[in-house]
């Protein structure tokens, strides 16, 4: 009987090798957005995996494009997957990654990838997933590995899973399109800053510690998705794609060194000659022998001087391949500028400093003669040379004449002028230095008022700098723990709301004798409910443990004036908050 599946026993005749290909990488990786929330661990993310790939499998960093913070534009993303579509040969495996923001569309049941230029909540200027999808099934690669760590990332899935192939010795041989996500259609964690994600860092670490010659894409999938659901609030996805050439198979990391060679074909020439023709005379024995020997050693040296020959012409090939790709102008001003800003954030030292300055300045002049936008290049510059100022007068000078300069003595340190340059330090926003100025202004003086109080605004601005860095919930619950009526308390609030994809919704009906129900139909309990009557004032609160109807009497409110409405404020676990105003009966 006819069928449509694919039968693994018969992939391919016995005996045919597929060519051996290529493994490229496609890295994609924000964190700088220009619109959204700042990400922190996307970029460094993307490059550890980089090191790990090609330092211990087989990925050559000459076949790895990287698209990073401001490259990674809806253009150039774009742009780089129709580059892909022609360069990706059927021997040929492409590892993508994206790590950035992702946004789902519940209405149309879309997900996307959001581009670092692209206005917040303008889904026409995302990058749609079935639009990715179109771009995987156009590229004919072998193997196609999809690692994606984004919000909402598992709607590129179709609704139903694949059970793995059962024939593990044949996989690698039988093409594939696999996709391991970083949750389903949930938000998920960027980690510390400074760290990895709680995804990333799983699938590097299976990678960097794989203790076989080679780990499969399955056996990969099957340990991060266990790793990263016991460890964090999130549930990795790995499964094959639908509809975009997935035939069966599997792709194999093969360390470098790992793959046996393909089998090549035996020559004409060669296997069992002897056999055919007839022995020869026993007279001339000898003289063919000393023929053959002959032969041997003319055919030896014939193949080393090819081989010599060979070996200059794979040198010369891997040294123009090796060769980055040309850029466009806007992709060297980007390069550029990238780079600067970079090296001034690593900066320390007054020559650090310089050498970014060169490499804005650089930027700055190619965007000038290509007629480029210099705006960010010259923003850059004028910050970086401010930062170059500012470590040049607080590097001293040094006597060349002295190996071992003598330490200028410290000026003696009082409690009023500790406490002035604490002050001082405090209103620069350098709150670190004012910090600890200010400790040792009480150290002289354990009972300035003054040291105390403005230690206790540095210590909130500290913990605010590590929330706002955090970007996450446990970060600004942090800091409202600690500072609950403190000055960036809404803040705190407001972001936390933000982190939630949800709109908080309640509705109201007002009974006799003023008898207020309230009926709340989406958040997250419990809910702090304020009511407030406009004409005085006055404010009654509740709070209400679950979404059941919650009754309250507004008799209280009996005042005579002309304004008898009242304003409801419910305000969720979350920090969603929704308002509505309402006539009282009177």
């Amino acid at each position: 009987m006819a069928h449509k599946g694919i039968d693994i026993g018969e992939a391919e005749p016995a005996g045919m090798e597929r060519p051996q290909g290529i493994n490229y990488m496609l890295a994609i990786a924000i964190d700088e957005y220009q619109h959204c929330p700042r990400l922190y661990n996307c970029v460094q993310d993307a490059r550890r995996l980089i090191d790990v790939l090609s330092g211990q499998y087989q990925f050559e960093k000459q076949h790895v494009f990287t698209l990073f913070n401001e490259q990674a534009t809806e253009h150039a993303i774009i742009d780089r997957f129709k580059k892909m579509v022609e360069l990706v040969r059927p021997q040929d495996n492409l590892l993508i990654l994206f790590s950035g923001h992702g946004e789902y569309e519940e209405a149309i049941d879309e997900g996307y990838w959001i581009p670092v230029d692209a206005p917040m909540g303008h889904t026409n200027e995302y990058i749609a997933n079935s639009r990715i999808v179109k771009y995987i099934k156009a590229i004919h690669s072998h193997h196609t590995f999809l690692i994606v760590d984004s919000c909402f990332s598992g709607s590129l899935f179709a609704n139903r899973s694949l059970e793995q192939a059962a024939d593990a010795n044949r996989l690698d041989e039988i093409p594939s399109r696999w996709l391991l996500t970083a949750g389903r259609n949930e938000v998920v964690s960027d980690g510390k800053p400074g760290s990895h994600s709680p995804f990333a860092d799983n699938v590097i670490y299976f990678l960097e510690n794989n203790p076989e010659p080679q780990l499969s894409v399955a056996g990969l999938i099957s340990m991060v998705v266990n790793a990263v659901i016991h460890n964090s609030r999130q549930t990795p996805r790995g499964e094959p794609l639908q509809d975009v050439g997935h035939r069966g198979g599997q792709f194999y990391f093969y360390r470098k060194g790992a793959v046996p060679k393909p089998r090549s074909a035996v020559p004409a020439s060669t296997g069992t000659t002897s056999a055919t023709k007839p022995p020869p005379r026993p007279n001339y024995k000898k003289y063919i022998l000393a023929a053959i020997a002959a032969l041997v050693v003319i055919a030896m040296v014939v193949w080393l001087a090819n081989r010599q020959e060979a070996g200059k012409k794979v040198a010369k090939t891997e040294q123009a391949s090796s060769k980055p790709l040309p850029l466009s102008p806007q992709e060297r001003y980007d390069s550029l500028l990238t780079a600067g800003v970079e090296r001034a954030k690593l900066a320390l030292t007054p020559e650090q400093y310089q050498e970014a300055c060169r490499l804005l300045s650089q930027a700055l002049r190619w965007a000038e003669s290509n007629g480029l936008d210099r705006e960010r290049a010259e923003k850059s510059l004028q910050k970086c040379q401010k930062m170059l100022a500012e470590a040049e007068l607080e590097t001293p000078p040094v006597n060349p004449k002295e190996e071992h300069p003598a330490p200028k003595p410290s000026p003696p340190q009082d409690y009023a002028t500790l406490l002035t340059r604490g002050q001082s330090l405090f209103r620069e926003g350098k709150f670190a230095a004012a910090s600890q100025a200010l400790k040792e202004a009480l150290k002289i003086n354990p009972e300035g008022k003054a040291a105390r109080n403005y230690l206790l605004q540095c210590q909130e601005e500290l913990d605010w700098e590590r929330a706002a860095s955090s970007a996450t919930e446990e970060g600004y619950r942090a800091y409202l723990n600690a500072h609950a009526d403190g000055k960036h308390a809404e803040a705190a609030k407001q972001k936390i709301a933000a982190l939630y994809r949800y709109e908080l919704y309640f509705t109201t009906a007002l009974k006799g004798s003023n008898q207020l129900s309230i009926n709340v139909g989406r958040g997250k309990p419990p809910f702090d409910i304020t009511i407030t009557y406009l004409a005085t004032g006055e404010q009654i609160r509740k709070t209400a443990q679950d979404t059941q109807p919650f009754e309250v009497s507004l008799s209280s409110f009996n005042s005579q004036e002309g304004n008898h409405m009242v304003e409801i404020v419910v305000r969720d676990s979350n920090f969603k908050a929704k308002g509505q105003k309402m006539p009282l009966m009177k």
